[in-house]
């Protein structure tokens, strides 16, 4: 008994292992102040799986609440929302938060089936054993695909991995018992249940059609090559894309051709290539009738069919064609498409300099040896025609060229590195004779040292990383989660959002053209990373969001979030303003610092175009802190602190909102700071009594120490450091003082209103005209609010935003005082004038 289910002890330690990962490790990063999701579309699944559950069994399709004003439709399947919605029914959750609670044990569940498919799969190939290495290894390795697998990160990606590795092993599987056995149907019921698997793959994800590109290219590569294909894969391969094909249908919701919605597309691909298969099959079965007609070998006669069809694709199907060559856009990122991490190309750093470093986080030190092994598959499978094993090498390739292309399908490539890496253990185990010694008969020591060495260096690295990276799940930081919350409940029609977002919605008739709201809307603008936490927690509707939706571009003309936060003074904020009727504005000091450079490429079009934000160096050398602007005036042994924004940087509506907090600005007001960001506690708890000589100093200090690691400081660091860059270089020139380097909000929201417009007249002889107002924010921090303006023909006119009867908890102590000449006049303004843009004549004449 023993002998025969042997697996299944190391398979349990497999499961156990993933769960260890997977749950207790990151259990106190989500379950905290709230139950926290991890990443962003996670919440964006919470948005779906929230709507379902009040409208069940049907889900959105289309959402007017993002993409505001226009809306989109939903590429997100029908899997995981019925999975997820289900699975909250059952368990009794109805509110947000217990709805939450369930959703962030659905990616383990995923995470740990895996590992079954991943031992089915390889036993089908290379036998028992290395299906059992593999299935721990996929249990331990590291980077993305645990990460998108670990409790709290309810996304697609997970079980994409699964599906596709699922319906890849019961492909393998029915392939392998069709050829033993004549039961046809046995063999009929093996080939539903793998093609039941494809279809859950398509309906987790609408890409996922490229798993039929793979098998058809599979078995057109096994004819090129003169492999014996035999009549059972073709009809194999034809069954599993109909039944396919059933599952998918029911979702076809989007009327245009489309490889990432669920479009007529992939319906048309995969009935289109089950008719390929079968040609193939026909013309296969016929060649010996064709051969007397054109005297061409096979395989010269079906590479010339392959030429035909794609000289004939598109001239005959252009809007095929050119949907299919969307998959070939996937894997060639450009623009501002390559500030988005996940989609960067995997072996290259941002400077462009090739790396492996990436494939020791994502997959441990299992890369270095899953890789050779797939090429001596290769070689395998050149020799012995192994159809089975050539399937699983042609997904190899896929997948290797798909990561090339991408970061983000890392983690479909873990699956690859842990077949490949089994079959490798297990290949190396037998030349060492570990599993002779393990029966109890005797090898040298020197095969055992080998292998102690080889199990160290595969297992040791890569279970470390794994334990590092399984810390936390990410998500919204408390400031963020805190700031929607408030914006959800304080800002206007909290109620008719509330309702509006249950509620299923009709699709648009153009999307180039606002969508028809039951009430009067406005939208909120941020970077596109936080539109779905805007949706989801502040029930309110984002502009951008991470589908990449509403992010525009000076370069394009196009309104939206890019061209707003780099547009240089309010007139050209707002085309994009008022053309998306931005009424919010939700920054955070991610956005003022390091993401700056991807609102800048986006909105330039190109990362070097984004170059003309920064200009030089921030250094300490020898104690002195000082500015460089080229590389080659560093000082000798000089540290670099930070990259130097320009004098641009500071002139933007970003740098204007967030670090100057909106002083200078006519119609934006902040409403809500959350609380800074610190680093330290105890530090943050210090800064309130501490000069700003002394705050530069701790920041330089923490700046060097992280730099001598090659890490980027804390953001409070980068914080004061940027407004020390400003004070020293551009405070003067650009006019807006900066009191104060001390950390500030990391949330800000402020709020786009008409303004209240302070008229009168002056004296002849006065030429400027100044105002300021004292601020108090919901943190109890103060900031003086200046205008300066200029007299033309003896009048003076200022529009302001705040209002000293305003219910927000950020507003003005003091009245409003107007200097001009010697003489100073305070006048309040009330919130009629702010929101309707009323006329106040205050006179010095």
């Amino acid at each position: 008994m023993l002998k025969r289910y042997w697996h299944l002890i190391p398979l349990v330690i497999a499961i156990v292992v993933s769960l260890y990962f997977r749950v207790l490790n990151p259990w106190s990063s989500v379950f905290t102040w709230t139950v926290r999701l991890g990443g962003n579309d996670p919440w964006y699944y919470e948005r779906l799986i929230e709507n379902c559950i009040r409208n069940f069994p049907n889900r959105i399709w289309f959402d007017p609440f993002t993409n505001y004003p226009f809306g989109t439709y939903t590429h997100f399947g029908p899997f995981l929302v019925y999975l997820s919605s289900i699975a909250a029914i059952i368990c009794g959750a109805k509110t947000s938060e217990a709805i939450r609670s369930v959703s962030a044990f659905i990616p383990v569940i995923g995470g740990t089936l895996v590992v079954l498919s991943i031992y089915l799969l390889t036993k089908e190939v290379f036998g028992k054993r290395a299906g059992v290495l593999a299935s721990i290894l996929m249990a331990i390795i590291p980077g993305q695909f645990l990460q998108r697998s670990m409790l709290g990160f309810n996304d697609h990606h997970v079980w994409e991995v699964f599906w596709m590795v699922t319906s890849l092993a019961l492909y393998v599987y029915a392939l392998n018992r069709w050829k033993e056995s004549t039961d046809l149907k046995k063999n009929l019921i093996l080939a539903t249940i793998a093609g039941i698997a494809f279809g859950l793959y398509l309906d987790t994800w609408a890409p996922g059609f490229a798993f039929s590109l793979i098998i058809t290219t599979f078995i057109y590569l096994s004819v090129l090559l003169g492999f014996k294909v035999e009549e059972r894969i073709y009809l194999l391969t034809a069954y599993v894309f109909v039944v396919a094909s059933a599952l998918y249908i029911p979702f076809i919701k989007t009327p245009f051709f489309s490889t990432v919605y669920y479009s007529p597309l992939q319906l048309i691909i995969l009935l289109t290539l089950a008719g390929v298969v079968v040609l193939l099959w026909i013309v296969d079965r016929n060649y010996g009738k064709i051969v007397e007609y054109i005297k061409i070998p096979k395989q010269g006669f079906f590479l010339i069919l392959a030429l035909i069809a794609l000289v004939l694709l598109p001239v005959v199907f252009p809007t095929f064609y050119n949907a299919l060559m969307g998959v070939v856009g996937v894997l060639r990122p450009k623009g501002g498409a390559l500030t988005i991490a996940e989609v960067y190309p995997f072996f290259f750093t941002h400077s462009g300099e090739f790396t492996l470093s990436n494939a020791i986080f994502n997959f441990g030190t299992a890369f270095f040896l899953a890789v050779p092994f797939i090429a001596y598959s290769a070689y395998r499978i050149y020799r012995n025609k192994n159809i089975s094993e050539f399937v699983v090498l042609v997904w190899a390739i896929a997948m290797f060229i798909a990561l090339c292309g991408q970061n983000r399908f890392a983690y479909y490539f873990a699956s690859v590195v842990a077949v490949y890496c089994g079959f490798a253990l297990d290949s190396l185990f037998s030349k060492l004779h570990v599993y002779s010694l393990i029966e109890g008969k005797k090898t040298s020591y020197l095969r055992i040292l080998i292998a102690v060495a080889i199990v160290l260096f595969v297992f040791y690295p890569t279970v470390s990383l794994a334990n590092i990276e399984s810390k936390s799940s990410g998500g919204p930081n408390k400031q963020w989660y805190d700031a929607l919350v408030w914006l959800r409940n304080n800002t206007p029609d909290k109620e008719k959002y509330d309702k509006y977002y249950y509620e299923l919605y009709k699709s648009s008739e153009n999307l180039s053209k606002s969508y028809k709201y039951p009430f009067k809307t406005y939208g909120v603008i941020s970077w596109w990373d936080y539109g779905h936490w805007i949706e989801t927690i502040g029930h309110r509707m984002p502009i951008a969001n991470p589908f990449q939706q509403g992010i525009g571009g000076r370069h394009s003309k196009t309104p939206g979030a890019s061209w707003f936060f780099t547009s240089f003074n309010e007139s050209e904020a707002e085309i994009t303003a008022k053309a998306l009727n931005v009424r919010y504005v939700v920054s955070d000091i991610e956005m003022a610092t390091g993401k700056f450079y991807a609102i800048a490429t986006w909105s330039e079009g190109d990362l070097p175009y984004a170059e003309k934000y920064y200009y030089g160096y921030t250094y300490v050398s020898e104690g002195y802190l000082g500015f460089a602007t080229r590389v080659w005036e560093l000082p000798p042994n000089s540290i670099i602190l930070m990259k130097n924004p320009s004098s641009l940087y500071y002139m933007t509506m970003e740098a204007k909102l967030h670090m100057l907090d909106g002083v200078g600005l006519h119609h934006y007001r902040m409403i809500y700071e959350s609380e800074p960001d610190y680093g330290w506690l105890s530090i943050g708890k210090m800064f309130p009594n501490m000069s700003d000589r002394d705050v530069l100093s701790l920041a330089v200090q923490s700046a060097i120490a992280y730099a001598k690691f090659g890490a980027s400081p804390p953001l409070w660091v980068q914080e004061v450091l940027t407004k020390y860059v400003y004070k020293r270089l551009y405070e003067q020139k650009i006019g807006i003082p900066l009191p104060t380097l001390k950390p500030t909000g990391y949330v800000k929201i402020f709020e786009r209103v008409k303004g209240a417009k302070i008229v009168g007249k002056v004296p002849s002889n006065v030429k400027e005209v100044r105002l300021n107002v004292t601020i108090k924010t919901n943190q109890n921090r103060t900031f003086e609010y200046i205008l300066t303006t200029n007299v033309k023909n003896g009048t003076y006119e200022f529009v302001v935003p705040y209002s000293q009867d305003t219910s927000y908890a950020v507003k003005p102590i003091t009245p409003y005082y107007i200097t001009a000449g010697n003489v100073t006049k305070a006048v309040n303004v009330t919130e009629s004038d702010v929101l309707n843009g009323n006329t106040i004549e205050l006179n010095f004449v």
